[in-house]
């Protein structure tokens, strides 16, 4: 049994009985890296760290070959991974020729955009197994938060979002943080104006999206 930390989050509204809707949310977690995972791994085999490491490479390497096919890739024990597609926002669906034909163009629009990863019920359920959350109630989380992150992690949040995806809304950003509409959309104005702008604003609302901002 693994013991882990969690605080109540507010999610936004208010239930029948006019209290505020809340959901647990881990707290004091990190991101775990490749070379400890392999480590962790080759305590359960014979195989050496080395070996294990080139398999896993070796998987990383085939798995682009088939999801670029738009074949879905299932790894027993682990999930299914899903290719998705996405229309270039910048390129119309159609446009007119040199005669005022209307030329349609729809492959051309479309682009790999990410994929979606579904996990496998066994790897659920020997997590959910080992699992014994305790709440954190010592370190200022008495009450629901309305965010267990920090404004720098925030930040970063939505970066690495960008990194895997084209875009980021207002709804996916409140999603990735916790923080209700209204500071959401007024954290990532903040964040698309002035010289240290890392964002770029496209569109009006309520149809606006943010991308990475790149030098000009």
């Amino acid at each position: 049994m693994v013991t882990s930390k969690f605080i109540y989050q507010e999610v936004g509204g208010i239930t029948a009985n006019g209290e505020r809707i809340v959901k647990p949310r881990f707290v004091g977690t990190r991101q775990v890296s490749t070379q400890e995972l392999i480590q962790e791994v080759a305590k359960r085999t014979a195989v050496s760290r080395g070996q294990l490491l080139g398999m896993l490479m070796n998987i990383a390497d085939a798995l682009p070959a088939f999801l670029a096919q738009g074949h879905s890739v299932k790894i027993d024990g682990i999930g299914v991974f899903h290719p998705q597609l996405t229309m270039r926002d910048e390129m119309p669906v159609s446009e007119q020729d040199e005669t005022g034909d209307e030329v349609m163009h729809n492959a051309r629009n479309v682009v790999f955009d990410t994929v979606r990863f579904v996990p496998d019920k066994g790897l659920v359920g020997g997590a959910r197994a080992a699992c014994r959350p305790i709440h954190d109630r010592y370190s200022g989380n008495r009450e629901a938060m309305p965010t267990p992150y920090s404004e720098e992690e925030r930040r970063n949040l939505a970066l690495n979002h960008l990194q895997e995806h084209s875009a980021l809304t207002v709804s996916q950003y409140m999603q990735l943080t916790g923080l209700r509409r209204t500071k959401a959309s007024q954290e990532l104005r903040l964040w698309s104006h002035g010289e240290d702008a890392c964002l770029e604003a496209v569109g009006r609302p309520p149809h606006r999206y943010y991308v990475v901002r790149h030098e000009r």
